[in-house]
């Protein structure tokens, strides 16, 4: 029964956005200031949506995961910078939960084959490859991977039929120090944040898990 909710309500999020002219314009308003780094803007924006505010954040964050090409980091950190660090940390969870179990269910329901018509063949390709090594462990890391816009695993984790219940016990457990983490550097963003910088970071922490990967193949063949 629980499950059959969340899915219904992260449905219920998306049909909304697309149906609602007031709810498009919040998404694509905030879309657009958090895609060129006007944290500020965005801060205010959402608290003069007073109680709708967590609803536009974790809309957001379900439309990112099957929609919206944008690290889903950034709007985790915005959660931090404009509802505070527990509050932006639980608000963070709901998107990322409702967004993962939508993702999980059109996998599970579509297939591989429609699944690809638009996801990203790299996107599909980068799951399947941390499904085949780390297993269920897969869902927990591609947490902790910053940068990457969508949800590529829940969507493989679907496709494979993975359990409902182990995968939110994984989605739960890769989340809440993702989302701790964000809420926290939130917290500490006092302004806009140029473009170049979030380009600049993202990539240096892309280089830093390539690094990490190849060292690690490379401790493989030696042994």
């Amino acid at each position: 029964m629980t499950k059959r909710v969340v899915l219904v309500s992260a449905l219920a999020i998306v049909i909304l956005v697309g149906a609602v002219p007031p709810a498009r314009y919040a998404l694509v308003h905030s879309v657009a200031l958090l895609a060129t780094g006007q944290f500020a803007q965005f801060q205010h924006y959402l608290q003069s949506l007073g109680a709708w505010a967590p609803v536009v954040s974790i809309a957001l964050m379900t439309v990112e995961a099957v929609a919206i090409p944008i690290p889903v980091t950034i709007i985790m950190v915005a959660n931090g910078l404009v509802f505070g660090l527990w509050a932006g940390m639980l608000v963070s969870l709901v998107g990322g939960i409702t967004g993962a179990l939508l993702a999980y269910a059109i996998g599970r329901r579509l297939g591989r084959a429609l699944v690809a018509q638009f996801l990203p063949a790299s996107s599909l390709r980068t799951a399947d490859r941390l499904m085949a090594k780390y297993g269920g462990w897969a869902v927990v890391f591609e947490r902790w991977i910053p940068g990457v816009p969508g949800d590529p695993v829940s969507y493989a984790a679907g496709i494979t039929r993975m359990p409902v219940p182990a995968f939110l016990g994984l989605t739960i457990l890769g989340l809440v120090p993702a989302n701790l983490v964000t809420a926290f550097v939130g917290v500490n963003v006092a302004d806009d944040v140029p473009m170049r910088y979030w380009v600049t970071g993202i990539a240096t922490l892309g280089a830093v898990w390539g690094i990490w990967r190849i060292i690690r193949r490379r401790r493989r063949v030696n042994s």
